[in-house]
């Protein structure tokens, strides 16, 4: 049982880590399956996707990130701060 619950958390962190070399003043970020979660730094859906993994409501622009990622954030206005951000 112990051995399962090892792996099943070796399989959670190998798909979620954080993503410091992605973020920029005032937002945070975090990889997922080859996607960048981008969340205004201290915000409350940074502290629901630590929770759930996931949010209620999303929006995604599919190779806008760096390097042709895909980006999520809880609104398109989280995504064109962090896209003009320096």
């Amino acid at each position: 049982m112990v051995a399962v619950a090892a792996l099943a958390l070796a399989a959670g962190c190998a798909q979620m880590r954080q993503s410091a070399g992605f973020d920029k003043p005032g937002y945070a970020t975090k990889v997922v399956d080859n996607r960048l979660w981008v969340f205004k730094a201290g915000s409350k859906e940074w502290d629901e996707f630590g929770r759930n993994g996931d949010l209620k409501t999303l929006v995604t622009r599919v190779g806008a990130g760096p390097n042709g990622m895909t980006i999520r954030a809880a609104d398109a206005a989280t995504i064109d701060g962090y896209l003009t951000a320096k």
